[in-house]
């Protein structure tokens, strides 16, 4: 990827250096809602593992891999996400909330306007990050338009495929299919806890 921001250029290069492993378990969820009635309980998870990301070559862009380790705290709309390096050392901090997102590296901090926008400026593509932690139990992200279920095991949401065959051992596989007008990609997520 090329770019004329030094940070984004570090930043991508730490992530497709780093990676992490370890034993899986499956998360606990909790939920956060001062007043049941007035609003639906708001998930919030503590998580670590280890993320995947595999960006197939299309047009003039190469194939790339991307593992990292990672701590997730928070819900979908205020959170902190830790991307560690294999030595267990930090390589970004990102920080979201309603009135945006957050990367914090080497070079300083930086400022977008969602999660989505984030991963497209650092990644080259636009992740479902915050539908993560809906997947990764099993669930569709009740934020995007209903899911299809395909099998008992895996079910369609907004243009991926997630399988939740193995969601109860902490592993989850989500895949985007490749057109002819955006590339494949494949997230594999592997809790530690």
């Amino acid at each position: 990827m090329t770019s004329k921001r030094p940070w984004i250029t570090s930043l991508s290069a730490a992530l497709l250096s780093a990676c992490a492993s370890g034993p899986a378990r499956l998360p606990e969820p909790s939920t956060d809602a001062p007043d049941a009635a007035a609003s639906p309980p708001v998930l919030s998870l503590a998580l670590q593992g280890q993320l995947n990301i595999k960006l197939q070559a299309f047009q003039d862009q190469d194939a790339k891999g991307i593992n990292l380790g990672f701590f997730f705290n928070g819900t979908q709309n205020t959170g902190q996400l830790d991307l560690m390096t294999p030595m267990g050392s930090q390589v970004a901090q990102v920080r979201w909330t309603q009135a945006g997102a957050w990367v914090r590296d080497t070079q300083g901090e930086h400022y977008f306007a969602t999660l989505g926008d984030l991963s497209e400026q650092v990644l080259g593509e636009r992740l479902p990050l915050a539908s993560l932690m809906h997947w990764v139990r099993g669930l569709p992200d009740p934020a995007l338009p209903l899911a299809t279920q395909t099998t008992d095991q895996s079910f369609d949401q907004s243009g991926w495929h997630i399988d939740t065959q193995e969601v109860a051992i902490g592993r989850l596989n989500a895949q985007r299919p490749a057109t002819q007008h955006q590339r494949g990609i494949t997230m594999r997520v592997r809790l530690d806890r």
